[in-house]
């Protein structure tokens, strides 16, 4: 029997009983009861309806308890004195008297340690000098997600300084930073303002702020209203970010390529080799057409991805949607949003460095809501088909992160942050793959504490270190050399390199083979003999690997991970000059 059941149970009449219910009931959800955050909780929540209605309740009824005080209580409470004892439970107490003896005080602590057990998570609470705790964490029934750092952004100027987060492995941790005003860096906020990452997920639905939206219409053109909009940052609504990357003259200070051929064939190409799609939760706006002075419910969604062909590769984002008129019904445009393409392109010369940034308008609200005065109709009917299959799979995505069973536990594996694989596909294996095709052999595998792998390769009288760190998705070569001394320390401290001076030699007998490998001693052995030499690259080898999901682990998870990756993988080899004989 529940508690309600209990309390009504004791109420003298059925009418007395009744009056109670609406009052809660009026108290949850009265006419003049802000129910957003329940609404919010609903549509966020996984699982089925009890579940989404269990939590739009809490949240709501977190709007209307008092935060209570909690402490923490010893394993050995009675050994402490009554004084101390009074002390410790008197701030959490519901009804102590002044002069209580021990007894009682050791009751009260556990009638105090029964009640805090009891308490739900989303029960505000203080500690006894009144500051707010931190809520305990929960199980998620998918995965834990890695632990997050802040990291401001500021390659979109346009966009306004994005605060990203990126995995936490440890502190202090080597790290391969990206590239300031980089692509990795470009990826990791189109995550964010686009609401591809963080709390919500696709089967999520996010309210887009109506003002927010009207206040990017230039003042000359909003003629509807007297009064200035209430403008927001694009880091606080996906709807404004969409908005300004749709129409901004220029992203991340490089001029936008606006509906030209050069932008169609960019697009036309980054679509057709795109790899593993990821979507936004739902985007609802609903506004007030001025001119119709009929409502508009618009809802859009951005779907991102990245791709790679025949040397390049970069980004593409897609945001789409639709929308009911009031009186015209149903259309297949987001109303007055814009539906686009917007493709950037990757510098080939080893670098992270944004060298395109093109874009395709597919539908605008017209000139008289268009932020910047209206749009041409760009005709792009031969993409309809690529177009259409991105939409239908984003209406999958959304299905299957609603599942409570195996479906939404394989879009997490396969697209998500949190998801686990038993099996996972390491990128430095697939980057020596490469390699060994080109006569590198692998001398070495090392992971420092935080994720950092590096690998020590060989190819005639050079050496290479290949280096991958998960956190950042950075892929570096540099030469081998220094690495290589390095494992002269190692070995000699091993006793495997023993003597000195010109007089120094490298055990290669079995039981140093057994443990070192007989190619490893081989370079070692070369290298005291002067027959290593410097390896030259031939361009700054250092680049983001795109296409995966900035919070997850860094490993190649979605069904298009690994063939994008080695596209990826093989360019850069490429321009550094390794895959040649000539290096």
């Amino acid at each position: 029997m529940s508690a309600l059941a209990v309390i009504v149970g004791f109420m003298p009449s059925s009418y007395s009983k009744n009056d109670l219910l609406l009052l809660m009931m009026d108290a949850l959800v009265g006419d003049s009861v802000d129910l957003e955050a329940a609404e919010k909780a609903f549509e966020s929540a996984e699982g089925d309806f009890a579940a989404k209605f269990t939590a739009a309740v809490q949240a709501r009824f977190a709007q209307l308890v008092v935060p209570e005080v909690f402490i923490e209580l010893p394993v050995h409470i009675e050994e402490l004195r009554k004084p101390e004892l009074d002390a410790l439970v008197r701030p959490a107490a519901a009804y102590l008297r002044s002069y209580p003896s021990k007894g009682e005080l050791l009751d009260e602590a556990s009638r105090i340690q029964r009640r805090q057990e009891r308490r739900p998570a989303w029960i505000p609470r203080l500690d006894r000098n009144g500051e707010p705790i931190p809520a305990p964490e929960t199980d998620s029934s998918v995965g834990k997600a890695r632990p997050e750092r802040p990291l401001v952004v500021t390659a979109l100027p346009e966009l306004g300084d994005v605060t990203v987060l990126l995995p936490a492995d440890a502190e202090e941790r080597p790290e391969l930073p990206m590239a300031a005003g980089g692509i990795g860096e470009w990826e990791a906020a189109l995550y964010e303002v686009l609401a591809v990452t963080g709390e919500h997920r696709p089967s999520a639905t996010v309210a887009i702020d109506a003002q927010a939206n009207e206040a990017l219409v230039p003042e000359d053109v909003r003629w509807w209203s007297t009064q200035p909009a209430r403008s927001l940052p694009a880091t606080r609504d996906p709807g404004v970010a969409s908005e300004l990357l749709a129409t901004s003259s220029t992203l991340g200070e490089i001029p936008v390529s606006d509906d030209t051929h050069e932008a169609f064939e960019a697009v036309a190409t980054a679509l057709i080799s795109a790899g593993d799609w990821r979507y936004s939760p739902r985007w609802l706006l609903n506004a007030w057409s001025p001119g119709d002075d009929v409502g508009v419910l618009a809802t859009a969604r951005a779907a991102i991805a990245a791709w790679a062909d025949e040397g390049r590769s970069g980004l593409i984002a897609y945001v789409y949607g639709g929308a009911l008129h009031g009186t015209d019904g149903l259309i297949g445009v987001p109303g007055f949003l814009h539906t686009y393409l917007l493709c950037i392109g990757r510098s080939t010369d080893g670098t992270d460095t944004v060298d395109t940034v093109r874009r395709v308008i597919l539908s605008c609200p017209g000139e008289n809501w268009c932020h910047r005065g209206g749009c041409p109709d760009p005709g792009l009917s031969e993409a309809a088909e690529i177009l259409t299959s991105i939409v239908t799979a984003g209406d999958a995505g959304d299905a299957s992160d609603r599942d409570g069973a195996w479906a939404k536990q394989a879009h997490q594996r396969l697209y998500g942050a949190a998801g686990e694989d038993d099996y996972p596909e390491d990128v430095l294996d697939h980057l020596e793959g490469i390699l060994s095709g080109a006569g590198w052999v692998g001398l070495s595998r090392s992971t420092w504490e935080g994720g950092l792998e590096e690998s020590l390769l060989r190819r005639g009288e050079h050496c290479m270190t290949a280096s991958y760190d998960p956190v950042t998705r950075q892929v570096r070569l540099d030469d081998g050399e220094a690495e290589l001394q390095a494992t002269l320390q190692m070995l000699a401290d091993d006793g495997v390199l023993t003597g000195s001076g010109d007089q120094e030699t490298v055990d290669t007998g079995e039981a140093a083979q057994q443990q070192w490998g007989a190619e490893l001693l081989t370079a070692a052995e070369d290298l005291l003999r002067g027959r290593i030499d410097e390896l030259r690259i031939a361009a700054p080898a250092q680049v983001t690997l795109l296409g995966m999901h900035p919070h997850a682990d860094g490993n190649l998870h979605g069904p298009e991970a690994t063939t994008l990756a080695e596209s990826q993988l093989t360019a850069l080899l490429c321009t550094a000059g390794v895959l040649s004989d000539s290096d």
